[in-house]
């Protein structure tokens, strides 16, 4: 452990291995990444296509509620508490510098996948305003194939009873159909250069699902947050429901242009991906 305060800005992405991170590394014995899993802030904020995050203000009887939790030492109700972070930001570096003041505590952190919509000057703001504190931010990105990473997506629906086993694959084809692509802020390549832009390279962590749970991953991932390692961590995957199904070829070939641009732009950063992504071979 180090006396340095550390906060991990976790930006994704989604159905990468994002739950598994922040479980790892909440575990450490000199981290506490506080009550919420996904935070939620940034993103409701500053995101369009997340504004459905934005937490309405609690009814004045909930708002009663949580003032007498707070009194008596209870914690908050969770959307009174998100609501009172996106309502006046200064309140979310105030929340995690209080976490690091706690003795024995030097790492601490937000990891919402959502996050990786966020526009560089955001990301600018969250490391300059944590950086006023005396906390250092790093930021951790997950990578997965596009095409696995889209159907997993869908299929968590169809877990969910959103989508039937009948609309799957319809559902999926209709997303991602040949003359679309996905909307830009929702691409790794903007991801990519926008932590590009704002972090240096040693306080960025980029690591394809692919090998997040493999020792050596997790090594690295260990020492860049500053934690033990534990590599046998990798045999308990979090919110993985069990699902290692793939993407029927004919619907993975159809889809295909429409994530192509990411697939290049993730090959020529770590070509490991030609090896690792299923479809990456659709690459001309």
């Amino acid at each position: 452990m180090t006396d340095d305060k550390t906060f991990i800005l976790g930006v994704g992405a989604s159905k990468c291995g994002t739950t598994w991170v922040q479980a790892y590394l909440n575990a450490a014995p000199h981290a506490d990444f506080g009550r919420l899993g996904e935070y939620q802030v940034w993103d409701a904020l500053h995101v369009p296509s997340a504004a459905r995050f934005r937490v309405p203000r609690p009814s004045p009887l909930r708002r009663l509620e949580n003032t007498l939790a707070k009194a008596v030492g209870l914690p908050q109700k969770a959307d009174v508490f998100r609501y009172e972070l996106q309502s006046d930001p200064a309140r979310y570096f105030d929340y995690f510098a209080a976490l690091l003041a706690q003795p024995g505590i030097a790492l601490t952190g937000d990891i919402t996948p959502v996050y990786a919509r966020l526009p560089a000057p955001v990301l600018r703001d969250i490391d300059q305003r944590f950086a006023d504190r005396g906390i250092a931010v790093k930021v951790i990105l997950s990578l997965r194939d596009p095409i696995e990473r889209a159907w997993s997506i869908l299929k968590m629906q169809q877990r969910k009873g959103r989508l039937s086993d009948a609309d799957l694959a319809a559902g999926f084809a209709e997303r991602h159909r040949p003359g679309t692509s996905a909307p830009t802020e929702d691409t790794y390549r903007h991801t990519l250069k926008t932590i590009e832009a704002v972090f240096p390279a040693d306080r960025r962590f980029v690591t394809l699902y692919e090998t997040l749970f493999a020792p050596d991953t997790i090594d690295r991932l260990s020492r860049f947050a500053g934690v033990p390692s534990r590599p046998e961590a990798g045999a308990q995957r979090v919110n993985a429901a069990g699902d290692t199904s793939s993407v029927p070829p004919d619907l993975a070939r159809a889809a295909f242009p429409h994530f192509e641009a990411d697939y290049a732009a993730c090959a020529e950063r770590f070509p490991e991906v030609l090896r690792l992504w299923p479809h990456a071979g659709h690459l001309a």
